[in-house]
């Protein structure tokens, strides 16, 4: 699958997420006081072709440094699937849609599809999520 900001912004179910949001967040007394009212959470899920998987993996790595250090980026966590280390998913909290969208205009963001190119499957994408109340 060629990444590009469309792809990244549509589809693809995150399951694989819930434990990561289950206990502490949503059991928590106000789980969500130290976010943004605006904060924008999300799972954006990758699969490379298989033997592509190391390729893949420095492809998404070298995202992780310059987006944490990005305006209005919360958290930016990079994850490989422990039974099938050709899937990935990052999760990701940004203050706003704003800052989510000055995300995918940063030159590593744009350069991210070239690098990707031809090494992922079709599939994939990032599912929205809201603080629940």
């Amino acid at each position: 699958m060629e990444i590009n900001r469309r792809n990244l912004l549509t589809g693809g179910a995150a399951a694989a997420t819930f434990p990561l949001l289950g206990g502490q967040i949503l059991a928590a007394e106000k789980p969500h006081r130290d976010l943004p009212k605006d904060a924008v959470v999300l799972v954006a899920q990758v699969k490379a072709k298989k033997g592509e998987e190391d390729t893949v993996k420095e492809a998404l790595s070298s995202m992780v440094e310059p987006t944490r250090k990005e305006k209005g980026c919360i958290h930016y966590i990079l994850h490989q699937a422990t039974g099938d280390k050709t899937a990935f998913m990052f999760y990701e909290v940004w203050a706003s849609r704003k800052a989510l969208k000055q995300h995918g205009q940063t030159p590593h963001m744009k350069a991210l599809g070239g690098k990707l190119k031809g090494l992922t499957e079709k599939g994939g994408g990032v599912t929205f999520y809201k603080l629940v109340e």
